[in-house]
């Protein structure tokens, strides 16, 4: 078994408010020996992130965990990500040795638009699935939360930014999609397993991606944890999470597993250390090296 990065935009500065609009100068220093500038700016408390995917190869099936932005999709209340028209998805894919007939199986840690965009692509004015010989596979109440969201409204970009009529029902309405559970087994063989497990509070059906082999485990944490300096302070709202209390809870719970058993956090927004250990010590965490 293996696990690569799949990065979309490798690195970018945003404002404090984008993520952690109760950020202080007094959290920056007390995490200034370990976050740098580049990851949490001194002065203007601006916060390094990337957007990138995760890729896990096992007994032959190519499973790809979200698929961050995508191109073409109009998403003018953020402009950060709006019409886009970028290859670098599809190139660090390639990089991989793989195109996209070569996925078998596609992930959804949650379905918001950072994490659902390359689930589809703009083909002669229709969105159709990105990867025509996979499986998409989504939680069940992620799934049904949003729909009903949308079944509400008049306009299907108020939910989602119109994320899930462009990027997720697409995929449905080309027979793509799996429900599944919240604890769902994905692939099971002798010592090898990849499976999803609970971890709602940013989103009402987050799960989190475990890939196990040979008495090893990476964790795909999704949005679960969106900057490192959440490790210092596992209790910092993210300006988007649903549920922030429980976001809370589902934060700590994996950063106690990945600490307690030595898994390796693959992160979906954290740059230049996206693959890293995480270490205890009292109230809080701390990255460390993969190696």
């Amino acid at each position: 078994m293996r696990i690569d990065l799949v990065p979309e935009i490798r690195y970018r500065l945003m404002p404090r408010e984008f993520l952690f609009p109760d950020l202080t100068h007094a959290d920056q220093q007390r995490n200034a020996d370990w976050l740098g500038p580049q990851l949490l700016h001194p002065d203007t408390l601006a916060v390094g992130m990337a957007f990138q995917a995760y890729l896990i190869r096992a007994r032959g099936q190519n499973i790809l965990v979200d698929t961050c932005n995508g191109n073409h999709k109009s998403r003018p209340s953020a402009q950060w990500q709006h019409d886009l028209r970028s290859h670098n998805f599809l190139t660090s894919l390639a990089d991989l040795g793989l195109r996209p007939e070569d996925i078998h199986i596609v992930l959804c840690t949650h379905l918001h638009t950072d994490h659902v965009g390359w689930n589809t692509r703009l083909v002669n004015g229709e969105w159709v699935p990105t990867f025509p010989n996979a499986r998409y596979v989504m939680n069940r109440a992620e799934f049904d939360h949003y729909k009903a969201w949308l079944d509400r409204v008049d306009d299907p970009k108020k939910v989602m930014h119109g994320s899930i009529a462009d990027s997720v029902l697409p995929v449905v309405d080309h027979g793509q999609a799996e429900f599944v559970s919240d604890t769902a087994q994905i692939l099971t063989e002798i010592g090898e397993e990849v499976f999803l497990s609970p971890s709602p509070g940013h989103s009402p059906g987050h799960v989190c991606i475990h890939a196990r082999a040979s008495g090893a485990e990476a964790v795909v944490s999704g949005d679960v944890i969106h900057h490192p300096v959440q490790l210092d302070m596992p209790d910092l709202v993210m300006r988007a999470d649903a549920d922030p209390d429980l976001a809370a809870q589902s934060r700590r719970k994996v950063m106690e597993h990945c600490a307690g058993t030595g898994a390796l956090l693959c992160a979906g927004h954290i740059p230049f250390h996206s693959i890293s250990r995480v270490q205890e010590g009292g109230q809080a965490f701390r990255l460390a090296p993969a190696g």
